[in-house]
Formats: C-alpha cells, structure tokens, sequence
C-alpha cells in the first residue's frame, strides 16, 4: 500500500475497518495497518478528513502505555480508503482473558489498571479523548507483562460525522454500550470523564466477570440502563471498590481525574476487604429494584430524548461481544470477543494467580522419637466415569442451601481455603440463597465439569452462571476442587 506498506496477514476485521500485520519497507519494521471503511455518497470525503485530524492528534501520544500511531495516510492505488500505521504488538486482549479465565483477582486488575490509567492520563493531558475504552481495548503483550491502551482517535471518526435522515440528525454514539458513560448514552457532551468511568467499567469487569449494567442482546434497552447511571455494585473488588465506585459516579463532576486514578492505583489503593463468600462463587448481577415513579420519569425523559435526536449505536462488526460477554445460548467455549482494533493476539497467558497452600516451618530441633513413621496414606481410585464426576457436582448442590455441613465435605480441602475462605464465609453466602439448580452438568476429558446454576436469593435476585469445575479424586470420592464463573447474568 502508498508503495511502502506490504500486507502480511489480516489479523481482524469489523464494522470500522479491518486490521493487518504489514511490513515497512523503508524503515525495515512491523507494523499494524487499520484500514478504515468509508461510507458511500458524501460522507466520504468527510470520513477522510476526519481520519487526517484524528490520526494527526493521536500521533502526538508517546507513552510506553498506549498504541502509537505512526501515520495516517491514503491508498492511491485502490478505492482512496484511509488507513492508520500503528505500532504492532503482539498481544492477547483483556476481554479474551477474561473469556478465557473469568474474573481475575483484585490485585491483577490493580496491575493491569495502574497501567492503562497512565497511558489514558498521558492522551488526556495531550488533549485527547478515547471514547472507547472497553476490554477489548486493552492489549496484554506475550506474558501478560506489558499492558497498552489502543485505538486512539479512531472512535472519534463516527461521533463527529452528523448528516439528515427524513429531516431528523442522526448523531452516531460511538462505542461499546457495555461501558459508556451516562452522559454519553443520554447524548450529552464527551469529556475526559468519560474516559474515566469507561476505565471503571472495564476494571469492574474484570473483577466481576460482568459489565456494571449487565448485559442484553438488545443495544437500545442497554443503552437506557446505562443513561440511568444506576449500576449494580461491585462484590468481587475488595480493595478495588471505593475506587471503582467514586469513577462509575453518575455525575461527572463527581469523578476522579483520570491522574489522580493512575495515582491512586499505582500507590495501591486501600479499602474494605472483599466479602470471602462472594469472592469466587457466585457472581451477581442484580436487577435493582427502582421506585416506580422514577422509573416512569426516567421512561418520560427518554421518550422525549428519542422524538428530538435519533441515536443509532455503532457496534464493532457483526460479530463483536462485550468483554466476557456470554449471551444465554452461548457455550462456555466461545465467549470471545473479536474486535477489529486489536493486533495479533497470541494464545492468552494467564494473569490470575494460582491459589497456593502455606506450609508449616520446621522448629529448628524436631522432637527426637523412636516410633517408626507412619506410612502415607493411600488414595484410593475413584470410579473414573464422566458420570461420577458429573454427580460430584449435581449431588453437591442437591444438597444446598440447606445442607451446608454435609456439603462442606464434598470440597476440596484447596477450595475451602479458597475461594470459600473457611466455614464461616460460606455459611454467610449459603444463607443469602432461597434455591438454587443446576443443569447441563457435562463432564468434559479429564476432570472437567461444566454445568449451568441458577440461584434465587433471599433479596429476589435471581441469577443464572455458567461454571466450569475441577473436581479431585480425595480417597476414592470425587470433590470440588476449582471453579470458574464463566458467565452470570440475571433471569
């Protein structure tokens, strides 16, 4: 392409454009090419400029954090579609860690936060706005080490084009429902707040498993919740929370500054410990009860919002999902979101940390005894049928809510320490349950057991997960010993 940029591989393609590996011939280096889809008619040529503006601007951000954009140019030999040069990063997303993984501990998102806060802070002080922050977004390189913000500038290309349908603007809101800001689903103006509470959403996530306002297969309906600001509060975040909270503020103005989030979380921030009984199991994604006048006041303004300004929302390609977005029909397997911006992604590194067992310390002068050693124990076979492993599930949460002694035993020694965090903790979230189901329990190869769970607890939430267990085989019985929260929504 221009007599420079020789196409290597197509790494992605969406509703925006489409993504290649490429190679610089003059300066012998590889980059990433994004090629941008033009409208027909008119709105071209202003496409275009857009595209010289927008890429000239985010240019100007150089930061270790954050995706360079090198140039921003046109291809004379095709059809005159604009494409940005980027940096290439080899790299996974974070929205396909968290598909892969679930939720991620408090302390690695704090990692992985710290990071894009600074990269974000660095564009905001060189005047520039996202628009787009989301997981899919955030590129974690080989080794999950090196994390970076990308597709800088871009969104801003569909925001700021405006033309006519039947005499009506059509003002396009550009992004992922899933995390904008109130203001930005309500049409209002898009600040540099913006910015921070789509951070907070994408942080929230990924300690949560899902968006703040969960998830829908309708945009529409989303974007209402989102204008509300009513989010669902976080369980999982520990430490985290009162951050996330004060950048997922409704107003604006309440918000932190993107520099004081990067502060904050590069100094670690300090809060209320997580609750152990909700630290892994269940997530929850509560439907908030609303009074009902403002519900029917909130339905008013929006009514009279849609007759003045039509907004059509702009998805990333056909086939994009939210960050660890899993619609009910979906297997556990294919909860991936692929988007256009991201760069070649590699197989995902884990970033979660193993759960570990502490071991006792010697004394330095053991009691001398004559006894002779006792002989290890001797862990009998366990029936090996995907049938057994299937009952060491369903049979566990038979029993449950009313059976937590008896069910205590059918854990694993490794998931009462965590993510149960001892009996008391998993009586407390036991206790919160009015019932609770399973279905679709599946043992996969080896000791894999995937099954849906839906609960209704004593507040008249109900949800519905999709988990993914290891079950251990401890003297010839079967027991859980991990699970994943592969989705959660309500019901």
């Amino acid at each position: 392409m221009s007599g420079r940029y020789r196409l290597v591989a197509r790494l992605g393609s969406g509703g925006a454009g489409e993504v290649w590996e490429a190679y610089d011939e003059r300066l012998h280096r590889t980059v990433a090419l994004k090629r941008l889809r033009t409208p027909p008619g008119p709105e071209a040529d202003r496409v275009r400029e857009l595209a010289v503006r927008e890429g000239r601007i985010a240019a100007k951000l150089q930061h270790p954090h954050a995706i360079t954009v090198f140039d921003v140019a046109e291809d004379g030999d095709s059809d005159d579609a604009p494409y940005l040069v980027m940096e290439y990063l080899p790299s996974t997303t974070l929205a396909e860690v968290l598909a892969e993984q679930g939720p991620l501990d408090p302390a690695e998102v704090v990692r992985i936060g710290a990071a894009v806060a600074e990269g974000l802070a660095a564009a905001h002080e060189a005047g520039v706005v996202h628009r787009d922050v989301k997981p899919g977004n955030v590129l974690l390189g080989v080794g999950g080490k090196q994390v970076k913000i990308t597709d800088f500038g871009i969104s801003r290309l569909a925001i700021d084009v405006s033309g006519t349908l039947t005499g009506t603007v059509t003002n396009t809101v550009r992004g992922t429902p899933a995390y904008l800001a109130p203001e930005i689903a309500r049409g209002e103006p898009v600040t540099f707040a913006s910015d921070v509470y789509s951070l907070g959403a994408t942080l929230y996530s990924a300690t949560e498993g899902v968006p703040p306002f969960g998830r829908d297969d309708n945009p529409i309906a989303l974007l209402y919740r989102v204008s509300t600001g009513e989010h669902n509060p976080p369980t999982r975040a520990g430490v985290l929370t009162p951050l996330l909270e004060r950048m997922l503020a409704s107003d604006p103005k309440a918000r932190p500054t993107m520099a004081e989030v990067r502060d904050e979380l590069a100094a670690g921030p300090t809060g209320a410990p997580v609750d152990a009984a909700t630290a892994d199991l269940p997530s929850v994604e509560p439907e908030r009860q609303r009074p009902r006048t403002a519900y029917l006041v909130a339905t008013l303004a929006l009514l009279i919002a849609v007759a003045g300004v039509l907004f059509t929302v702009a998805l990333r390609g056909s086939g994009e999902q939210d960050a660890g977005t899993v619609t009910p029909s979906a297997a556990p397997s294919t909860v991936v979101e692929t988007t256009v911006e991201t760069v070649a992604p590699t197989t995902a590194q884990s970033t979660q940390p193993q759960a570990t067992t502490e071991q006792p310390v010697p004394t330095a002068n053991p009691p001398v005894t004559t006894a002779p050693p006792a002989a290890p124990p001797v862990n009998r076979p366990a029936d090996d049928s995907p049938q057994a492993k299937q009952a060491a599930v369903a049979d566990y949460y038979a029993m449950m809510p009313g059976g937590v002694e008896q069910a205590w035993s059918r854990l694993s020694p490794r998931f009462q320490g965590y993510p149960a965090k001892g009996m008391d903790s998993y009586r407390r979230f036991w206790a919160s349950v009015t019932s609770v189901k399973t279905s679709n329990v599946v043992a996969d190869a080896g000791t894999v057991v995937n099954a849906t769970v839906n609960y209704v607890f004593t507040d008249g939430r109900a949800i519905q997960e999709q988990h993914r267990y290891v079950v251990v085989n401890l003297d010839g019985q079967w027991k859980i010993d991990q699970v994943t929260v592969v989705s959660s929504r309500g019901v």
